[in-house]
C-alpha cells in the first residue's frame, strides 16, 4: 500500500464575463460578429461559463446573448452561457427568453444581483432598500420563475465585500436565493477594495462563514460559491486566490487580458496558470481548471485587437512575456530556452523570442543572423554585432528583426560606392563610379546615351558584370518641399524568383536611382553570397496549435 497520502482534485470554474463586464469598459466595446467570434473562442479554450451579456440592456445585447446560445446549443461539449439581469420581472422573462435555447439542457444562466453594501444600496435601490421584506420576496418569486423555465439561477450580493453591518440581511438573502432554487452564488469585491489585512472584515472570511451557514440549513444541496474581484488596487489576483485556496470558492469570474470596468477584473489567464504552477502546492488537495492554456495568446490577442491594447509587459500574454535582449540573458536562453521563464510560453501558445537592442550580445546577433538564413562565422560575429549597434546607436528601444537584418545586409553590401562623377561628350555620359566590390577597390564605368537612362545604363553594365535582373519598379520622390529637397529613390529588382528592393538618396534625382540600383543589387548580392540553409531553431519553444 502507497504510504503517499491521497489527493484530492478540486475543479476551479472559471466564470468569463469579458462579453459583459469587460465591455462594460469605456472603449472595449465589439461589434455583434466580434462576439460571435469571441465566443467561439472561449469555447475553444474551454471556458466552463460565458457570461454572453445583458439581454434587457438593449435589442443587440439581446441578439448577441440568443446567438451564442443557439450556437452552443448545437454543440455537444461548449461553456454554459450566463446572462445578467436586475431584480425586475420583465428584465429577467427578457433574459430566460434570450437564453431559451439551452433550457433543456439547463446550459442557461440567469445570473441576478442586489447590492448589499449599505451606501450602494441607498444610491442604487432608492426607498425600495429599506423594504428589506419585499426585496427577500422579490429574490424569492423571480429565481423561482428562472428555475421553473429551466434555467440555473447564479445569485450576486453585490458589493459583498463593502456590506458592513449587512451580514445578517445578505444572509437572509443568499438563503432565499437558494431556498428558491439558485445552485450557485457570487460574492463580489465590486469596486476592488478588498484586501486580507481586513482581518475578520476581510470578505473571504464572510463567505467562509456564509458558506458553514449555508451548509448547516441546506445540507443536501451542492452549491457552487463564485469570486468575482476587480482590480482597483491591483489586489484582483491575490483576492480571487484566496477565495479558493482559504475560502469557499470553486468559480472563479473575471475577464480575459483583465479588462473589465475602471481598473478592470482579474485577469482569467493569470488564474489559468497561478493555478496550474501553484494548484498542488498544499498537501493532499489539489486545485486546477480544465481550460486549454495553449490557446491563451489567442484569445489574449483578440481582446487586444478588438476591445483594448494590451501593455507589452502584461503577465502571460504579453508580446515582452517571453522576448529577451538582455545579452546575459539571451547567451543563457540559446542553451536552455526556459531558464529564464517561469513556464513554458509554449503552454500558453507563446515563443521564446529576442529583441535586439544595446545590452544583446554576438551570440544573439548570431542566432539571428543564422535564424533568417544568412552567414555569421565566429571570427566575424563580434565586429557584425558592433556594426549593428552603431549602425541604429540611437535605437535604445532596440530593433526589430527586419531592421536587424537590413543593418547586416548594409555591412555585408559588395559594393561600396564612394564617389560618382561623369562627364559629356556630344550626344554621351560617361559615368564614372569609384568603389570597392568585395572588399577590392574597383572603378565602375559606363556609357549612357541621349536616347538611355543612366539607370538603364547602369542596369545593363552591372548584369553584364555580376549576372542579370529584371528591374520591377521604380519610384523617384521628395519627401520635402522645396527645390533644394533631395530627391529618394526606390528601385525593386527580381532574380531567381525573389525581388531585392534598394534605396538611395540625393539632391541629384538621377544619381539617387543610381545609387537605389546599386543597393537593390547589394540586397540580391548579399543573398546570392551569404545566405545559407536555415538551422532547426531547436532552442525555440514553439506553440501548439489544433
Amino acid at each position: 500500500m502507497s504510504n503517499q497520502k491521497q489527493t484530492n482534485k478540486k475543479h476551479i470554474k472559471i466564470f468569463d464575463t469579458t462579453l459583459r463586464d469587460g465591455q462594460q469598459c469605456p472603449g472595449a466595446g465589439m461589434s455583434h460578429s466580434e462576439n460571435i467570434e469571441y465566443a467561439q473562442l472561449a469555447s475553444l479554450i474551454k471556458v466552463d461559463v460565458l457570461e454572453a451579456g445583458f439581454p434587457a440592456a438593449s435589442e443587440q445585447d439581446h441578439a448577441i446573448v440568443s446567438q451564442i446560445a443557439r450556437m452552443y446549443a448545437q454543440q455537444n461539449r461548449s461553456p454554459k452561457v450566463a446572462a445578467l439581469s436586475q431584480l425586475r420581472e420583465a428584465q429577467v422573462v427578457q433574459t430566460i427568453e434570450a437564453l431559451a435555447p439551452l433550457a433543456k439542457t439547463k446550459r442557461g444562466i440567469v445570473h441576478l444581483y442586489m447590492p448589499v453594501a449599505p451606501e450602494l444600496m441607498a444610491a442604487s435601490l432608492g426607498s425600495y432598500a429599506n423594504d428589506k421584506e419585499r426585496i427577500l420576496h422579490d429574490v424569492e418569486r423571480l429565481i423561482q420563475l428562472a428555475v421553473t423555465a429551466g434555467m440555473d439561477v447564479e445569485f450576486s450580493p453585490e458589493a459583498y465585500s463593502q456590506m458592513g453591518t449587512h451580514f445578517d440581511f445578505t444572509t437572509d438573502l443568499i438563503s432565499t436565493a437558494i431556498a428558491a432554487g439558485a445552485n450557485t452564488i457570487n460574492c463580489p469585491d465590486t469596486i476592488g477594495r478588498a484586501c486580507y489585512l481586513q482581518g475578520d472584515d476581510y470578505f473571504v472570511n464572510h463567505m467562509n462563514q456564509h458558506a458553514a451557514i449555508m451548509r448547516e440549513r441546506f445540507p443536501d444541496r451542492d452549491i457552487t460559491w463564485s469570486v468575482h474581484c476587480h482590480n482597483d488596487f491591483g489586489l484582483a489576483l491575490q483576492n480571487s486566490m484566496h477565495a479558493v485556496f482559504h475560502g469557499p470558492a470553486t468559480q472563479i469570474e473575471g475577464c480575459f487580458n483583465g479588462i473589465g470596468e475602471r481598473a478592470g477584473n482579474v485577469a482569467l489567464e493569470q488564474c489559468i496558470m497561478y493555478l496550474n504552477a501553484f494548484g498542488h502546492s498544499q498537501p493532499g488537495q489539489a486545485y486546477g481548471t480544465g481550460c486549454r492554456a495553449k490557446h491563451i495568446r489567442r484569445i489574449s490577442d483578440f481582446v487586444a485587437q478588438h476591445m483594448l491594447p494590451r501593455q507589452p509587459h502584461w503577465p502571460i500574454g504579453g508580446d515582452n512575456a517571453a522576448k529577451h535582449s538582455s545579452g546575459g540573458h539571451t547567451n543563457a536562453i540559446l542553451k536552455d530556452a526556459h531558464i529564464y521563464q517561469p513556464f513554458n510560453p509554449s503552454e500558453v501558445g507563446q515563443q521564446v523570442s529576442f529583441l535586439f537592442g544595446p545590452l544583446s550580445g554576438s551570440n544573439h546577433a548570431q542566432s539571428i543572423i543564422h535564424k533568417h538564413g544568412y552567414v555569421c562565422e565566429d571570427h566575424e560575429r563580434q565586429a557584425i554585432m558592433q556594426f549593428i549597434k552603431d549602425h541604429h546607436k540611437d535605437r535604445r528601444k532596440g530593433l526589430t528583426d527586419e531592421e536587424f537584418m537590413a543593418a547586416y545586409k548594409a555591412y555585408r553590401q559588395p559594393i561600396k560606392v564612394t564617389q560618382i562623377g561623369f562627364e559629356r561628350t556630344g550626344n554621351k555620359k560617361h559615368f564614372a563610379m569609384q568603389a570597392t566590390v568585395f572588399g577590392q577597390a574597383e572603378d565602375i564605368n559606363f556609357i549612357c546615351q541621349d536616347s538611355d537612362t543612366a539607370t538603364t545604363a547602369l542596369h545593363e553594365y552591372l548584369g553584364q558584370r555580376f549576372g542579370s535582373c529584371e528591374i520591377q519598379s521604380y519610384r523617384s520622390e521628395s519627401k520635402m518641399p522645396g527645390r533644394d529637397a533631395p530627391a529618394h529613390a526606390t528601385i525593386t529588382v527580381a532574380a531567381e524568383g525573389e525581388y531585392h528592393q534598394g534605396k538611395g538618396q540625393d539632391h541629384d534625382i538621377e544619381t539617387a536611382a543610381l545609387l537605389a540600383l546599386v543597393d537593390a543589387y547589394n540586397q540580391l548580392l548579399t543573398a546570392r553570397h551569404y545566405r545559407h540553409q536555415p538551422e532547426p531553431e531547436t532552442h525555440v519553444a514553439v506553440g501548439l496549435r489544433d
